[in-house]
């Protein structure tokens, strides 16, 4: 597909789509400023084992830049970018907003953060992926007409209306094109009319004419007034100059923070030559990963990495101040444009207090947020037809297997001891069918329900991520996608029964039989939910599958419950749901037969109980609640745990280390 061309900047106040625009980022905001003034000084990342990520980096970006960060693999960049958004607290260092010093975390619902990968629902269309962003992220007196006035007026200025109720599909199966996957990408940050929007190497993946137009377009973006700072790598030369200014890192140091423009005449002042036919960005991270040395200025010694680092901590790191090149009148088009945002609005407060009010404004209830979500993850199945047909029918299929094994019985699935006096005259027990039938239905039910269990939250981690990282409640995510798995889980459930039940014709009830499979596979489904958070996406599915056939196993009838009771092991079959499932549909299989079998004979075989069907199906939803709080919760500070986990490790290594170096 081609990609339209964008107005240019002298055109820019006169596009009507801008206007439009413009009015809805006005409405969204309480402060008249735009964008954001970030200031830092001294910013210092040590992690775990002492090893500094960041050090010393000092400078300013004022609202409305277009501000670049670039640096060879490892140099700091997406750390410097983490500290600057709130995702990650400095060791040292102060971080300022308008001015003012502050928790930059606390706000990082007024900024938008696009990651490298185009992280996008792919059964949605263009408009639905914007759309649900504006609903979660705009202010919550805004009425429908209002959200959709607003995101019509983004699609337009994004140039994206013309495709907009286009599916946008996988990287597997795109329906757009990859430009204008980015521009969606970056339009769910702009739904939220962010004061300062944050990108890594948004060219990534892209030929030189969409990563030219994406570049434009968030130099277009930033002539708005909002603070956009990019994470790049190695730009062609024409994107490198679209910056307003740069910060080129090196070994976690900043080596130059000024004008763009700048860049080439302050190396060449230290020693450097930039050839004429080489891309002079490429000529800079040459010169900054150390590589410089083939760029000698025939009059001077070129000076080395370390040197640089030292000159310009000399120079700027110290108390702030900075005597760097500078670029402090802002681009024409944002000051006009805050100007006009600024007649919109009654105050010219730019403290905390205004931003506060505009930040509070934002936070939409959990409830809103709950249906929100629930929606999409509708929307999401009801475009998922083929996987939804193939899992009623791997259900009903599974059932008719497991029917069909049965089906000779005739529904004699039991056979006891009489009751006395006529115990002599019993000719035969098989107390195992009914209890094997439970036992092989639980792990049909496993194999066929734990896959798709897992993708609940498999599939999407990377959006969860995101979502939460911007300010998404994570819990109304969470419970969502939960409420949105129960007509799959009633309907599975349904056909796997319906075919059990006509085949195998058990003595219990059909409801009561539909309710067990119902409850059983709610626990398989939390419990592949919470597989998912711990193993990776490519071999989560069998791993779910591995977890639902052992819970089977501790069904208690291979080992029985009773030998699990001498090897002190009840408390494991006890928790297992297969047990309590397999209990149910022993008890009230054989309950019709109490005036003529000793049933009580028969449970204590198996160390079951008989007549606690209520207290089993009680058991299993709680067992399968469980299942989703650990797996919810394992979620909401998945990063945090596994940080926790990787540093105690690190610190037990080392001391395991330092131990056998004293031995030695």
């Amino acid at each position: 597909m081609n990609e339209p061309s964008l107005s240019s900047e002298q055109e820019v106040l006169a596009n009507s789509d801008l206007r439009l625009f413009l009015q809805s980022l006005a409405a969204a905001r309480s402060s008249f400023s735009i964008g954001l003034d970030f200031g830092f000084r001294g910013l210092q990342v040590v992690v775990g084992g002492g090893k500094t990520i960041l050090q010393g980096v000092t400078g300013s970006v004022e609202k409305g830049t277009f501000f670049g960060v670039m640096g060879g693999s490892g140099a700091g960049k997406s750390t410097f970018v983490n500290v600057l958004t709130g995702k990650l607290r400095a060791t040292k260092g102060v971080v300022e907003i308008n001015g003012l010093r502050c928790d930059s975390g606390h706000y990082k619902r007024l900024c938008g953060y696009v990651p490298q990968d185009d992280i996008l629902l792919p059964e949605l269309t263009v408009r639905e992926n914007i759309m649900h962003a504006a609903k979660i992220k705009l202010p919550a007196s805004w009425t429908q007409g209002a959200v959709c006035a607003h995101v019509d007026a983004l699609l337009a200025y994004l140039q994206l209306a013309h495709v907009q109720h286009h599916m946008v599909g996988d990287t597997r199966h795109p329906l757009i094109s990859g430009g204008q996957r980015k521009r969606v990408n970056i339009g769910i940050e702009l739904a939220s009319s962010p004061m300062a929007l944050f990108l890594d190497e948004p060219t990534s993946g892209l030929d030189a004419q969409s990563a030219a137009a994406i570049m434009r377009l968030l130099r277009a973006i930033s002539r708005l007034g909002i603070t956009t700072i990019v994470i790049v790598h190695q730009p062609r030369e024409q994107i490198f100059y679209l910056f307003d200014e740069i910060l080129l890192l090196a070994r976690g140091q900043a080596v130059y923070l000024g004008p763009t423009e700048g860049a080439q005449p302050y190396f060449e002042g230290k020693g450097f030559s930039f050839p004429p036919r080489i891309n002079a960005c490429d000529t800079l991270l040459d010169i900054i990963t150390g590589d410089g040395s083939i760029y000698a200025s025939p009059r001077s010694a070129p000076a080395s990495v370390s040197t640089l680092l030292r000159d310009w901590q000399a120079v700027n790191g110290n108390d702030g101040a900075s005597d760097r090149p500078s670029n402090s009148v802002r681009p024409k088009e944002s000051r006009q444009l805050e100007a006009m945002v600024r007649r919109n609005h009654q105050t010219g407060n730019e403290g905390l207090a205004s931003l506060n009010h505009t930040l509070q404004g934002r936070n939409t209830p959990w409830i809103a947020q709950l249906w929100h979500c629930f929606t999409r993850a509708c929307i999401q199945q009801s475009r998922r037809v083929t996987s939804f047909v193939f899992e009623l029918g791997t259900s009903a299929l599974a059932g008719a297997i497991i029917g069909l094994s049965a089906f000779a019985s005739n529904g004699s699935l039991f056979v006891g001891l009489f009751k006395p006096p006529f115990a002599l005259l019993s000719t035969r027990v098989d107390y195992l069918s009914t209890p094997q039938l439970a036992l092989l239905s639980a792990m049909t039910i496993g194999l066929v329900s734990s896959p798709p269990g897992f993708w609940v939250f498999g599939e999407e981690q990377l959006l969860y991520f995101r979502e939460a990282a911007s300010g998404h409640s994570r819990s109304a995510y969470i419970s969502a996608k939960i409420l949105s798995t129960l007509p799959r889980i009633l309907l599975s459930s349904f056909h796997f029964a319906a075919f059990l039940d006509l085949l195998a014709t058990p003595m219990l009830g059909f409801g009561r039989l539909y309710l067990a499979i119902v409850l059983y596979i709610w626990c398989i489904y939390g419990l592949a939910s919470m597989v998912s958070v711990f193993i990776r996406r490519e071999n989560g599915p069998l791993a779910a599958v591995l977890a639902s056939l052992a819970i089977s196993v501790f069904g208690g009838v291979a080992p029985t419950l009773k030998q699990a009771k001498e090897w002190r092991m009840a408390w494991l079959w006890n928790s297992s749901p297969g047990l309590h499932f397999t209990e149910a549909i022993f008890s009230e299989n054989i309950m019709p037969l109490d005036y003529l079998y000793d049933l009580d004979h028969a449970a204590d075989y198996f160390g079951f109980k008989l007549g606690r069907y209520s207290r089993d199906m009680v058991l299993l939803f709680v067992i399968g609640a469980v299942y989703r709080l650990v797996a919810g919760v394992s979620m909401m500070y998945h990063c945090k745990l596994r940080h926790g986990v990787r540093q105690r490790l690190g610190q037990y290594l080392r001391s395991l280390h330092h131990l056998l170096g004293q031995r030695r």
